[in-house]
């Protein structure tokens, strides 16, 4: 029942990004991508670099969950990518384990959605003391309009927690609106409102001016012709 929050390089000097993505479903895609560097990966787990990946891999082997998992040199390091997806925020939440935060909490009220991560251990200078990673970002991505939130910072709907050595512990909080999708704009006819796909109406004005265009050739081709 561990998550794809799992640490796949559980060495000093490891740099992580989690990447939590909401779709329009409401089901969940995770991507973990972690950084070390190669030699003191293969020193301190006494294997080359694929038998180190592949054996901190298994060990955080979740059960039941399709995962992937894809592993590149670059520069000295070893970057190895996860990737997992469950079906809803119900699957995620049930089988959300992690070292560095205790669970995360999903609150449902009508059409708002609150997630909340609390950090239960910090990332220490002395490896003894506290997780040995130099640095932990963590992105969550979301299609709809965000009502609260406490990130960072943020760039568009991806909204960035960044963890650093010897830091307070952290608490992570985004609440959304579900049905408030910030790819779609809201319409109202009378009493009836529904949402258009932003992509939808992009299609729609090309067609119109290609439309237009057409219209004023046929027009202009036929004023030749009786000429």
């Amino acid at each position: 029942k561990i998550v794809l929050i799992l640490i796949i390089i559980l060495l000093s000097g490891c740099s992580v990004e989690y990447n939590l993505t909401i779709n329009e479903d409401s089901s969940v895609n995770e991507k973990v991508v972690a950084k070390e560097n190669t030699n003191r990966m293969k020193i301190n787990t006494g294997l080359s670099e694929d038998q180190s990946v592949n054996y901190l891999y298994k060990m955080f082997d979740r059960k039941g969950l399709d995962t992937k998992i894809s592993t590149v040199k670059k520069e000295g390091m070893t970057i190895s990518t996860v990737t997992g997806s469950y079906s809803s925020l119900d699957k995620y939440s049930k089988n959300f384990t992690s070292d560095l935060f205790k669970e995360v909490d999903v609150q449902k009220e009508g059409n708002t959605v609150t997630l909340t991560f609390d950090q239960s251990m910090k990332l220490s200078s002395d490896s003894s003391r506290g997780l040995v990673y130099d640095d932990v970002v963590v992105n969550i991505t979301v299609p709809f309009k965000v009502i609260e939130h406490n990130a960072d910072t943020y760039k568009r709907n991806t909204y960035i927690w960044k963890i650093g050595k010897d830091q307070k512990l952290k608490q992570i909080k985004i609440k959304y609106d579900k049905s408030d999708l910030i790819s779609a704009k809201e319409v109202k006819l009378g009493n009836f409102k529904f949402n258009i796909r932003y992509s939808y109406m992009v299609i729609g004005a090309l067609l119109l001016v290609v439309g237009i265009i057409v219209l004023v050739v046929y027009i202009n081709n036929k004023k030749n012709n009786k000429i």
